[in-house]
């Protein structure tokens, strides 16, 4: 059986591309949001679990983008192997 790569494997990784970047433009604005709000003039716990919840945040986000690159590059040696197996 020859590896190919499908459109479906090309459509799934710039999916989850484009909802990455989708979920950072909202993260990001929801962030000035929050800022605005002045929370630390509410309490020190407002503001402390605002910064906690938006580094988590960004955490996940780095995380997400590293995962679709070892997709695409798990994808790739994918390939590579299979041509060699079948000798090209």
């Amino acid at each position: 059986m020859r590896n190919k790569l499908r459109i479906a494997d090309v459509v799934a990784i710039l999916s989850l591309s484009v909802v990455i970047l989708v979920a950072v433009i909202i993260g990001a604005n929801l962030q000035d949001v929050v800022n605005d709000l002045n929370l630390s003039a509410i309490s020190s716990e407002a503001a402390s679990t605002a910064s906690t919840v938006f580094s988590n945040f960004w955490t996940g986000m780095v995380l997400a983008s590293i995962g679709i690159i070892v997709a695409a590059a798990v994808g790739l040696i994918a390939i590579v192997i299979g041509s060699l197996r079948t000798g090209g």
